[in-house]
């Protein structure tokens, strides 16, 4: 099966993936969980814009941030909240100045 060039689709990044679950309550008709709990995407691309809005909100839902949107370079679709290390060490600074 062919794709078209400017699909997007949504990825897991298995190593981040802890099995909370929330994606696929999310967007349960493109993802699944396996019976341990962890994110199983359906690889079709997304089409529809409804479909992609809540992949979006998947992604942004995520608390471990295993999920990405991804497609072609030149649309920069790329999505993934950038919160992670660095917030934690911004939030650790501020709590060791409050202390101080």
């Amino acid at each position: 099966m062919t794709t078209p060039t400017n699909a997007i689709r949504i990825v897991v990044d298995g190593s981040r993936c802890d099995g909370h679950g929330i994606c696929a309550l999310v967007l349960p008709e493109r993802i699944s969980l396996d019976r341990w709990g962890y994110a199983s995407l359906d690889s079709e691309p997304i089409a529809d814009p409804k479909t992609l809005a809540r992949a979006r909100r998947a992604v942004h839902a995520c608390p471990a941030l295993a999920l990405a949107l991804v497609g072609p370079v030149d649309t920069a679709v790329r999505v993934r909240r950038q919160i992670g290390r660095r917030s934690r060490t911004d939030n650790r600074s501020t709590s060791a100045e409050a202390a101080s």
